[in-house]
């Protein structure tokens, strides 16, 4: 093994070492500790930080087969294959990544599994960074599987590493549903103990477990309800189910009642907070009774009845969508005790957004008539401005959407822009304003397939996607295009990144997660698989603003279905690599004499870097800010920017 001083302390075989990990670490670590042969996902805030760390440690563990895919339903198929061989293996998306990879998900669930095998679905209650904010403890209900919640960074390095284990014993594929807090948050970690993943893969050619034919899948059914059976059997001693009951009544207003709560997830944590600061539990002493949960399905029905069977009053706390609540409110009219107590949970805690200690404490504070002092914000105080979401100085992207709005323009037409997944989502903001629908990823060369069939002439129909999202879910919609003769563009701004989630590597920079070269797959050779004539295909620099106007003119008064990609490589990557290479950028200035103060700079082309003194009507440069892509020397009509010392 590389010497240890060499390797980041979370990859270290040091069972004891203490140290904090942010919470996307801390499941990597675990899953290192489990043993694992293969990983595979689609990088996805908030969980794309899972993959790169167990690529990291593998640098000093080998046998770890890792890959990021072009998707989620080729990472769940890739990792599958790894179970299906006795093998451990874990497949990693974010929460709508589990729609795409729904398909194999559900029938997989027939099968089981052999080696140990955990998908991980990273869900993003408030939509930090997603479109939706879906429940995904719905599909482990679904698909009749297990869905394992933690509740820390340690927790969720514990629990996954038994997740395999758990699988392995019950034959059950395991659903492993974080949240973004979870994820991005830092916790404090103890390691624990590295298993060897030197099992050799062992496929059975069992063609009546594996083919998924109705002859095969119908008494599969049958035995994936007998799992599900067989593990509620024991969820009630599964290790992160916990109940403390309390005999105490909790007076308020008068009236004196038996409390409990439930919790699982983050929300569990902020709970637990939230108890301790209105001095209701600690380690000595419990005046309300608490029940921990840390699997979904199936619920721990003893530890349910029990805490039903204690209480006078009981609020269920989680996360987006009612699914315990509804639970307890069943087994409560099984038991005969709906009269008797009163249960809540989204009828007072948020069903939108991440669960905030500030709300937690106002809602239990009414409850329990505690005192809840909300920080006022002080009428003097400095408000920062409000920030629209915006694209990097010098993105490529930028330069695209300024070139797309001067040719439809210069045309007088109004395009039918359909936009995608990604950074270029933010085009649709001012000053640039260029997205008319964005869905979810793929969805733009989808959309333009049916609004071909019906926009007049003058709307001409235009997708916009970009390099990853073309890999991930856009080649089939090129291919319906071709297949149905609809007269649409699809633009793809190649920035050779999966950019919007961290600049992860891609089919078309052909260098893989371990940083090893791999084969680089063209995107015009694609198109030309698919079935683009090669005069209806364009690939332009980014940066060359005229030409990038002349192209696009082009592009946009041909027939048939036409690729314009317009390529550059992400800005942020770009300004990495030069200081790494310790090169000095090109400096670009604003000519206070030729500058008229039109604002065409500021306000229709918004480049961050781009800044205007309203006192001398001037536009100046943030050097601080600024990427040399030198567009906007093209974009001046008085020629007001230059390069310095030229």
């Amino acid at each position: 093994m590389t010497e240890t001083k060499k390797i980041p302390y979370f990859a270290e075989d040091k069972p004891g070492k203490k140290g904090i990990l942010l919470g996307n670490q801390a499941i990597a670590r675990g899953i290192l500790e489990a043993g694992i042969s293969i990983g595979a996902g689609y990088p996805g805030t908030p969980s794309s930080d899972i993959l790169p760390t167990l690529a990291e440690m593998s640098k000093y563990h080998p046998n770890m087969k890792l890959e990021w895919s072009v998707n989620e339903k080729v990472a769940f198929e890739v990792a599958y294959a790894g179970s299906m061989s006795n093998i451990r293996s874990v497949a990693v998306m974010k929460h709508v990544g589990l729609n795409v990879a729904a398909d194999p998900f559900m029938t997989a669930a027939y099968m089981g599994a052999r080696g140990g095998f955990v998908v991980i679905s990273a869900d993003d209650p408030s939509q930090f960074s997603s479109q939706n904010e879906q429940d995904n403890r719905y599909y482990g209900l679904h698909a009749l599987i297990p869905v394992f919640e933690p509740s820390s960074p340690q927790e969720a390095k514990d629990m996954i590493k038994y997740a395999f284990e758990f699988s392995e014993l019950y034959e059950s594929i395991v659903l492993f549903r974080t949240t973004t807090r979870l994820n991005h948050g830092r916790g404090n970690i103890i390691l624990g103990d590295i298993q060897k993943n030197d099992r050799k893969p062992e496929f059975d050619w069992d063609r009546s477990h594996w083919v998924c034919v109705p002859s095969n899948t119908r008494p599969q059914r049958k035995k994936l309800i007998k799992r599900l059976d067989d593990i509620e059997k024991i969820a009630d001693s599964f290790p992160f189910n916990s109940l403390r009951l309390s005999d105490i009544k909790v007076r308020v207003k008068g009236k004196s009642k038996k409390y409990g709560f439930v919790g699982s997830g983050i929300a569990y944590s902020v709970l637990m907070d939230v108890l301790s600061h209105y001095e209701l539990i600690a380690d000595d002493f419990i005046d309300v009774s608490v029940l921990k949960l840390g699997m979904v399905n199936p619920l721990p029905k003893k530890l349910m009845k029990k805490l039903l069977s204690n209480v006078d009053y009981l609020l269920v706390v989680e996360e987006l969508e009612p699914i315990y609540e509804e639970a307890f409110k069943a087994l409560a009219f099984e038991m005969g005790l709906s009269k008797k107590i009163e249960i809540h949970g989204k009828d007072i805690i948020p069903q939108v957004g991440e669960l905030s200690a500030e709300v937690l404490l106002e809602k239990i504070g009414k409850i329990l008539n505690k005192d809840f002092q909300k920080v006022e914000v002080p009428a003097d105080i400095i408000k920062i401005p409000t920030r629209f979401p915006q694209l990097c100085p010098g993105c490529s992207h930028r330069h695209t959407f300024y070139a797309m709005n001067k040719v439809a323009k210069k045309l007088k037409k109004k395009f039918v822009n359909c936009t995608d997944i990604g950074c270029y989502t933010l085009g649709h903001y001012t000053p640039l304003e260029v997205g008319d629908t964005s869905l979810c990823m793929g969805s733009s060369i989808g959309l333009a397939n049916g609004f071909s069939k019906f926009m007049p002439e003058e709307n001409p129909v235009v997708a916009i996607i970009g390099d990853s999202t073309f890999f991930h879910t856009g080649v089939p919609a090129l291919i319906n295009a071709v297949y149905n003769q609809n007269d649409m563009l699809v633009v793809i701004l190649d920035n050779s990144s999966t950019a919007m989630t961290g600049g992860q590597e891609n089919p078309g920079t052909g260098v893989l997660i371990s940083d090893e070269i791999g084969t680089r797959v063209k995107i015009e050779e694609i198109a030309k698989g698919c079935g683009i004539l090669p005069e209806n295909i364009w690939v332009q620099e980014s940066n060359d603003l005229p030409v990038l106007m002349e192209k696009f003119k082009e592009a946009v008064e041909a027939k048939g279905v036409r690729v314009f990609i317009s390529r550059h490589i992400c800005s942020l990557i770009e300004i990495r690599q030069a200081r790494a290479k310790k090169l000095k950028l090109p400096v670009i200035k604003v000519d206070p004499d030729k500058c008229i103060g039109c604002q065409l700079c500021f306000k229709k082309f918004g480049c961050p870097a781009i800044n205007f003194n309203f006192e001398e009507k001037k536009a100046f440069i943030n050097q601080n800010e600024c990427r040399s892509c030198m567009v906007c020397i093209d974009i001046c009509l008085q020629e007001a920017f230059y390069l310095e010392n030229e």
